[in-house]
């Protein structure tokens, strides 16, 4: 579960193999987002608040327009369920982290990918960025 950054919404993620969008004051349903196959393990929005993203049991993380609850992308590489996932803070990049013992790194705009970073000796269930930018201006 996640508010987004402006705390009027709140994203759950389901073994139902949704992802809801709610009201933060109300409550109230507001999008269903559908697509997954399997479970969806973890879910966050995008840090100007327009993309959610969703992780899944089913091998793939989805990025979704939260307005809309249209499905914008849908990221496939991991050979395990996808487990964590988190926006870079200028919300330029996605990273992934799997059951298949790596992370991966995702363009968020063109959705592309662009790197696995591999190593671990068992699954990876959690990831950050650092609120620091590490790249050049």
């Amino acid at each position: 579960m996640e508010f987004s950054p402006d705390g009027t919404r709140i994203v759950t993620a389901s073994h139902d193999t949704t992802a809801r969008v709610w009201d933060a004051d109300s409550g109230d349903p507001i999008a269903t987002l559908r697509g997954h196959e399997d479970t969806v393990w973890a879910v966050v929005f995008s840090p100007d608040g327009t993309r959610i993203a969703t992780a899944s049991a089913d091998n793939t993380a989805r990025v979704w327009d939260a307005a809309s609850g249209e499905n914008i992308a849908t990221f496939q590489s991991h050979e395990d369920g996808v487990v964590a996932l988190t926006y870079s803070p200028d919300g330029t990049r996605l990273a992934t982290a799997s059951r298949d013992k790596t992370a991966r790194l995702w363009d968020a705009a063109p959705h592309e990918f662009i790197a696995t970073l591999q190593g671990h000796q068992n699954e990876i269930w959690a990831l950050a960025y650092s609120p620091y930018s590490m790249r050049a201006s």
